[in-house]
């Protein structure tokens, strides 16, 4: 993929963000909830493959070096299935839901805010050991708890996570960032500050916006 249209599919991304396109805000059960339309009910490629280059040039900058990419079912998987593509390395999901294929189960179990119930993630232990170094895509970060989770769980199989990506921080949630993963090592592409009631989104750094030139806030 060629660099200048995975810029400006960024470009329209981030412009989309700011004015508030496809970005709901929906009040329910007390909790304020951020609705991107265009992030999980609606995807088109030219965003899977900005997102997937903005990802693979971080690896190439940072000289990591992951044997596979992993990510939760079921919203963050496209865009880890997108970055294993461009980065030409295979792919596995963190499951939901144990499998009766599997032959040797690692699980663990948290709560989780966003959903509002317990939450457990699952791996096939034998069908992941052939891997040694991970990076971890996730759609959102808001508590950092799922973050956390999957980092426990992949730590349990043997495997060192070399870098986590979330293609959206929702700072404004005022959440400590994943604790089981290095600062420099966890890479949002757009961080969030704020986000008014009419859904524009006040953007305030992120790999993304470097990509663009634009300065943090």
């Amino acid at each position: 993929m060629g660099l200048t249209p995975a810029v400006e599919w960024l470009r329209e991304a981030y412009h989309n963000l700011e004015r508030g396109n496809g970005v709901r805000v929906i009040e329910r059960g007390g909790r304020r909830l951020v609705r991107i339309e265009w992030l999980n009910l609606v995807t088109e490629p030219k965003i899977l493959q900005s997102i997937a280059y903005v990802i693979a040039e971080v690896c190439r900058e940072r000289n990591y070096s992951p044997d596979a990419v992993s990510s939760i079912e079921t919203s963050g998987a496209k865009y880890g299935v997108a970055a294993s593509m461009a980065l030409g390395i295979p792919y596995f999901s963190i499951h939901k839901f144990e499998k009766i294929i599997f032959t040797s189960v690692a699980s663990v179990t948290s709560h989780s805010q966003t959903e509002g119930r317990e939450v457990r993630f699952f791996l096939d232990r034998d069908a992941v050991s052939r891997f040694k170094r991970i990076i971890l895509v996730d759609d959102i970060r808001r508590t950092s708890r799922t973050i956390d989770l999957a980092i426990e769980l992949l730590q349990s199989c043997g495997l060192q996570v070399e870098a986590c990506f979330t293609v959206f921080d929702f700072k404004f949630a005022k959440h400590p960032l994943p604790s089981r993963i290095k600062p420099e090592r966890y890479h949002p592409l757009f961080i969030i500050s704020a986000v008014e009631q009419d859904g524009r989104c006040s953007v305030e750094g992120g790999e993304a916006l470097k990509r663009l030139g634009v300065s943090a806030r």
